[in-house]
């Protein structure tokens, strides 16, 4: 343990409908700027109908900052689950009733495998791919928040961010003012095709256009709060949630090839 930290054990509840079976426990490294390895204990139970708890080990002078790095560690592996199982999940201390529970009747029973994975593949993602793991923590944002807006501007962040890092025709993409909306169009070729041969969106080629406009009203406060611009809002939410997650995904398994060097392997075990 670097520099004798004292060690603190974290309890997190995680809202979401999600459940697992049984109590299970394992451990996952989570050093980054200490020359030892540094391993936390994590133990994952049921909460009942409002989803799962997770008691972690963290290591710390004091507890707040044993609190907050808890709540980080924890919070990217979220990130990678709700992209994997496409559900929402909310994370809060067990202490903190500003977050309504939500009582939920069908619940995903999450498996011992799929949690070890999420913080396996978090701290790789961290190590070779941050701009990625990015991407997939606002796409879990627009997964729990219930504001509209907040849930539109986080799953058009998440397609952004995704674009603006990985477009692999950046060459296309020279004129200011233009490029994301770039990025996104040269993105979406290169992992899907032309237009016409886009899932969930062919043929739709102001699709780009009209929700960047829409995007922008929003982060810039143009767009007015009112029914007509809130039901419009609304009724693009389903579609473009359907657009990141797929993008995601397919750009998850065809196109991220993390770069593990000897030291990022190193760090890995």
């Amino acid at each position: 343990m670097p520099d004798n930290l004292p060690a603190w054990d974290i309890t997190l509840n995680v809202y979401g409908p999600i459940t697992v079976e049984r109590k299970f426990s394992f451990r996952q490294r989570k050093d980054f700027h200490f020359n030892d390895r540094l391993y936390s204990d994590i133990e994952v139970s049921k909460n009942g109908s409002l989803g799962i708890t997770i008691t972690l080990t963290a290591f710390a002078t004091e507890q707040t900052i044993a609190r907050k790095a808890g709540l980080y560690f924890c919070g990217q592996a979220l990130d990678v689950l709700s992209a994997n199982i496409n559900l929402p999940t909310i994370l809060t201390l067990t202490d903190n009733k500003n977050v309504p529970a939500r009582i939920e009747t069908e619940r995903r029973r999450l498996t011992e495998d799929e949690l070890n994975d999420a913080f396996k593949t978090a701290r790789l993602w961290v190590l070779t791919e941050p701009t990625f793991l990015r991407a997939v923590g606002w796409y879990r944002k627009g997964l729990y928040t219930e504001d509209p807006f907040d849930k539109f501007l986080a799953f058009f962040n998440s397609i952004e961010i995704l674009c603006n890092k990985y477009n692999p025709n950046r060459a296309a993409c020279n004129n200011a003012g233009t490029n994301t909306k770039c990025h996104m169009w040269e993105t979406f070729k290169a992992i899907w095709g032309q237009c016409p041969e886009w899932p969930i969106i062919p043929n739709q080629t102001t699709w780009i256009d009209d929700n960047y406009e829409i995007r922008k009203n929003i982060a810039h406060g143009i767009a007015s709060i009112d029914v007509n611009v809130v039901e419009n809002v609304i009724s693009k939410i389903d579609t473009i949630k359907q657009v990141a997650h797929r993008l995601i995904s397919d750009w998850k398994q065809n196109r991220l090839q993390p770069n593990i060097t000897a030291d990022i392997q190193a760090k890995l075990l």
